[in-house]
C-alpha cells in the first residue's frame, strides 16, 4: 500500500473510530478537514500551488507540487512541461532530461518534449543523445527549422564541416530571415575543402 493510501486509511480509521465514540461535534469537524484535503489535493490544486512557487523563484518546492500533480492524476504532458521548465531555471538539466525521458517512454511521439531532451543533452555536451533526439524530432517533423539549426552546432562542434553546412543551409531553406539566419550564413562553407 502506498504512503497516501495508508495515510487516507488512518484518517478513515479515525473517522470510524468518533463516530463510534459518539463524537458527532468532532466527526463534523473532522469531515470539514478531510474534504479540505480532498480539496487541496487535486491536480489542478497542486499544480496551482507550484505555478505559484515558481513564480516567486522557489523551483525546489514548485517541482514538488507538479510531481504531486501528476501523481495525482494530472495532465502528464503539461506537468511534465513544467517540470521540466523548473528544472532547467534551476539549472538542473540532468533532472529535467530524467523528467522528459520518462514521459518519452510513454508518449514517444510527443516530437516537443524529445527536441527539448536533444538541445538539453546537447547543453550537457551528450552530441550522441542530442543528434538521436534531435534526428528523431527531424523524422516526424522535417520542417522544423531550429532542430536542423541544433544539429548544424552540434555537427560544427564536432568538426563535421559537411554535415554542419548541411544542417545550416536547410536551416535557411526554411527560415531565411529567422532569428539564427545570421549565424547561420556565416558558417556555411564558401569552397568544398579538400
Amino acid at each position: 500500500m502506498s504512503r497516501s493510501g495508508k495515510y487516507w486509511g488512518s484518517v478513515v480509521a479515525l473517522v470510524v473510530l468518533a463516530a463510534v465514540a459518539g463524537c458527532a461535534p468532532a466527526e463534523s469537524k473532522l469531515d470539514r478537514g478531510l474534504e479540505t484535503m480532498r480539496r487541496e489535493s487535486t491536480p489542478t490544486e497542486l499544480s496551482a500551488r507550484g505555478e505559484a512557487f515558481a513564480a516567486l523563484g522557489d523551483m525546489t518546492r514548485a517541482e514538488q507540487y507538479f510531481v504531486a500533480a501528476l501523481k495525482a492524476g494530472g495532465e502528464p504532458g503539461a506537468l511534465v512541461r513544467r517540470l521540466v521548465a523548473v528544472s532547467v531555471a534551476d539549472g538542473r538539466y540532468p533532472v529535467a532530461i530524467e523528467y522528459a525521458e520518462d514521459y518519452l517512454r510513454n508518449h514517444p511521439r510527443d516530437v516537443d518534449v524529445r527536441y527539448v531532451t536533444g538541445t538539453l543533452r546537447a547543453a550537457l555536451g551528450d552530441a550522441s543523445g542530442a543528434k538521436e533526439e534531435l534526428r528523431a524530432v527531424l523524422a516526424a517533423k522535417p520542417n522544423l527549422a531550429d532542430a536542423h539549426y541544433a544539429l548544424a552546432q552540434i555537427a560544427r562542434t564536432e568538426g563535421d564541416v559537411m554535415g554542419a553546412d548541411a544542417a545550416f543551409r536547410q536551416y535557411l531553406r526554411l527560415e531565411p530571415a529567422g532569428r539564427h539566419a545570421e549565424v547561420a550564413r556565416e558558417n556555411l562553407m564558401q569552397t568544398v575543402p579538400q
